[in-house]
């Protein structure tokens, strides 16, 4: 039916029709405003894909929290204008163009703080009933979730209960509706599964307010342990570190946090301290700062990978180094990054965010733009390692991590064969990569009395895994240390079992040994390491690569994609383990050595993506026999070889069908050479 009446349009009707027919004619000035979203203001919180991050998705969110409104059953007309205008301006102050916004802030408008300019912009707009009311319901409209995550007080609604009851005269069962309804349209908007987890505390915060209740102000370490609750510290490591390095916290106590959470929810809680104390160390209270913003640095750390929101792993690492230095030594170097400060005095709005030479800046934005191009991106982090004097941690893999534990994880199956050898209770996974053989051994070893802990010396490896065992209740352990001095980490004699699972090839090829890597000296410090942890009668199990005991044999390698030929001269050109050659043979189609092919093949099969990894690693070492004669040339007969079985990972040809062909000199398809040794290793009592 056609709606005759402009008075009888409500506001849910007025954002489907533009929808239906985008205009700027006759739009109502709260929806053209939000529709004049040249620079939308993301919040990075609740942003899963960068696509979202379109002009429409302010009048997107706005038009969900009308939708739940209208869809709430009992709600007199009266209370629905109020809820419904309310929602209708609560984000105003995100919209306009470029030209307005300009305009608003040379009228003081504080539009980075979004609640209370979208109230004053209301204020100066509107016309019609219920102004003061509907005013202090758009200023106050996400405080109650703000204060659930610690970056507000409950102070804040002290004014607008005072007009509630004084203007209109509401009682309490209506004002704790009022507000109930409106926490639920905003909270259920972003997500329903975000308001099922924090419904009963919202309850609980509004019926505080109807009995006035309202508790004094939370002291800074509630409110630090609310805004890092997803951590992985616990509140007593949290304490521990506030007490070893105490700030003036009081000034932090009355100020409103903004963004803090989805700013600095990807680094560890020493790293969120430091920052604070380098925040109170130039905090000057006569600028009366009643606003912390960390909005810029939300922006700064993500950045978009595949159409998806990512950290930007590049500025991460380099804030964790600077702020390690400045907890080291109070003074890190700020040649190319420091943490910076933006104050405006008359909105008492403090800005946090880390400023980067013009030259770092550049060199963090190649390294980003060198992901989209095959084979560049090792290239740019090795420049952006050596600009920014970090460890080069190679096991950290950047933008792809994610998918590379994935990758790890998926080859549980082929793992469970270790479980067959493991002995004793106390048993150490070294290299644990996604936690697959964690969770393994306490799935199936846990009622027998077995503990397992991973050791790991990358950071970030430990950062996922302490978050994987927080969120799935794990009961195993993960603890960063040395695998070349495993008992700088645990007794001597302590262990039961020690896994090596594809990981004796990796301290190989990345640990620089006596002043260069790939020496195999590597895997006789590590086994021996073991040794010394291990417990007489336990046992160490090594599933890695293998080498082919034919090793003269020649295999010819035909590729079916074209861009198979370009991979393998970037290969050899770039693999630094051993000289790899090949002869082109035919038209995609090259002749190598067999342990030639297979160490090229299984980092073919893992893809572009993973090549500046991959590429800096051998993958096999030994032959089976070299193995035997290795291990008993270090341990004589103090250890016995109870298992050495060789074969071919189903994964591999699988993931390599549709690449290559794999044959013989006579150009006859064989099978791919093995890739995989399992060699269970027992030390004698």
């Amino acid at each position: 039916m056609k709606i005759r009446q402009k008075e009888f349009v409500t506001h849910v009707q007025q954002i489907e029709r533009y929808l239906e027919s985008p205009t700027t004619e006759a739009l109502p000035i709260w929806l053209r405003l939000l529709k004049e979203n040249e620079e939308p203001k993301v919040n990075f919180e609740h942003l899963q894909f960068i696509e979202e991050n379109h002009t429409d998705k302010l009048i997107q969110y706005v038009y969900k929290t009308l939708k739940l409104l209208d869809e709430r059953r009992g709600i007199s007309k009266h209370m629905h204008h109020l809820l419904s205008t309310t929602l209708a301006y609560s984000e105003v102050a995100k919209g306009g163009t470029k030209e307005q916004r300009k305009k608003w802030r040379e009228e003081g408008y504080n539009l980075l703080v979004h609640n209370e300019a979208s109230a004053d912009i209301f204020f100066d707009y509107y016309e019609g009933a219920d102004k003061e009311v509907i005013y202090h319901l758009i200023r106050t409209h996400g405080l109650i979730g703000q204060y659930l995550r610690g970056e507000s007080q409950l102070n804040g609604y002290e004014e607008l209960m005072n007009v509630l009851v004084r203007e209109g005269g509401y009682t309490e069962e209506e004002i704790g509706t009022l507000l109930v309804i409106l926490n639920y349209c905003v909270i259920a908007a972003v997500s329903q599964d975000l308001w099922k987890e924090v419904e009963l505390q919202v309850y609980e915060v509004i019926e505080e307010l109807m009995v006035k209740k309202m508790k004094e102000v939370d002291d800074f370490e509630t409110r630090m342990n609310k805004l890092t609750k997803g951590f992985v510290e616990s509140d007593s490591e949290k304490r521990e570190m506030m007490r070893q390095h105490p700030i003036r916290s009081e000034i932090f106590e009355h100020v409103e946090f903004w963004y803090v959470e989805p700013a600095v929810h990807a680094f560890h809680f020493e790293d969120v301290w430091s920052m604070f104390q380098l925040i109170e160390e130039k905090w000057n209270t006569e600028d009366n700062i009643t606003h912390l913003h960390f909005g810029k640095l939300m922006r700064q750390i993500h950045y978009n990978y595949k159409g998806e929101k990512h950290i930007n792993i590049y500025k991460k690492r380099i804030i964790e180094k600077y702020l390690k230095e400045y907890r080291e030594t109070g003074k890190p170097n700020e040649t190319h990054v420091q943490l910076k400060e933006r104050t405006n005095k008359e909105a008492g709005i403090k800005e946090i965010f880390f400023d980067f030479s013009d030259v770092g800046e550049a060199l963090i934005n190649f390294c980003l733009e060198a992901e989209k191009v095959d084979m560049m991106h090792s290239k740019a982090t090795i420049m952006l390692f050596d600009f920014f004097g970090l460890r080069q941690d190679s096991y950290d893999r950047f933008h792809n991590e994610k998918e590379y534990l994935n990758h790890m994880n998926s080859a549980a199956d082929d793992k469970k064969v270790i479980l067959d050898y493991i002995k004793g209770t106390e048993v150490l996974d070294v290299g644990p990569g996604g936690g697959v053989m964690l969770d393994m051994i306490e799935t199936h070893l846990k009622d027998k009395g077995v503990h397992v802990t991973g050791i790991d010396i990358s950071q970030n490896v430990i950062d996922s895994l302490l978050y994987k065992k927080k969120e799935e209740n794990k009961s195993w352990s993960v603890v960063k240390g040395d695998a070349l001095q495993l008992t700088d980490t645990f007794p001597k004699e302590s262990l039961d079992t020690i896994i090596y699972s594809s990981i004796i090839h990796e301290l190989f090829s990345y640990i620089e040994w006596e002043g260069f890597k790939f020496n195999k000296e590597v895997v006789e410090v590590t086994l021996k390491s073991a040794y010394d942890a291990l417990k007489p009668g336990g046992r160490i199990i090594i599933r890695d690569g293998v080498m082919m005991e034919e090793k003269e044999t020649t295999r010819i390698i035909r590729f079916k994609d074209e861009k198979g030929m370009s991979f393998l001269e970037s290969y050899t050109n770039e693999f630094k383990g051993r000289n790899i050659s090949y002869e082109v043979v035919g038209e995609n189609e090259v002749s190598m050595l067999v342990n030639d092919a297979m160490e090229f093949l299984y980092t073919y099969t893992w893809g572009e993506e993973s090549f500046p990894h991959e590429v800096q690693e051998q993958f096999g070492l030994y032959t089976p026999n070299e193995y035997e004669r290795e291990i008993k040339r270090m341990f004589g007969e103090k250890v016995d070889i109870i298992q050495k079985v060789h074969y071919l990972q189903e994964g591999y040809p699988i993931n390599l069908k549709d690449k290559i062909a794999f044959m013989d000199e006579d150009k006859q398809e064989v099978s791919l050479p093995d890739s995989t040794l399992l060699l269970v290793i027992e030390k004698k009592k």
